[in-house]
């Protein structure tokens, strides 16, 4: 008996976390498919650019767009997803992009009142 009880309690464990692992697979997009984070961006549009060879960190306004470069490689990247947040770059960098973890801190959206 006990052991039936302790079988039916880890099957329901594995039911109730299959859904959890779903949403920790897509844990940086909108239900839509858009990053938490802002979207890639053509390289006309940045405001900035930041070598990933001498940057630890960088500060970014809310909505900023900014070309990161590596080596030969470059990518840019519009923060204008969810404000105040931080995030590696390695998150937002497109496959086969060569990076060294470097935190960018989005600002506050101004449209948002706090």
């Amino acid at each position: 008996m006990q052991k039936t009880r302790l079988f039916a309690a880890i099957a329901l464990c594995g039911v109730a976390a299959a859904p959890l692992a779903s949403l920790a697979a897509g844990a940086d997009t909108f239900a839509n498919g858009q990053s938490y984070y802002g979207q890639p961006t053509s390289p006309q549009a940045a405001t900035r650019a930041v070598d990933l060879g001498s940057a630890s960190a960088i500060n970014v306004a809310y909505g900023e767009s900014v070309t990161f470069r590596s080596g030969g490689q470059l990518f840019t990247w519009t923060f204008n997803g969810l404000d105040r947040r931080a995030v590696d770059v390695t998150k937002i960098a497109p496959a086969g992009f060569t990076t060294k973890p470097l935190v960018v801190y989005v600002g506050l959206n101004p449209a948002n009142r706090r």
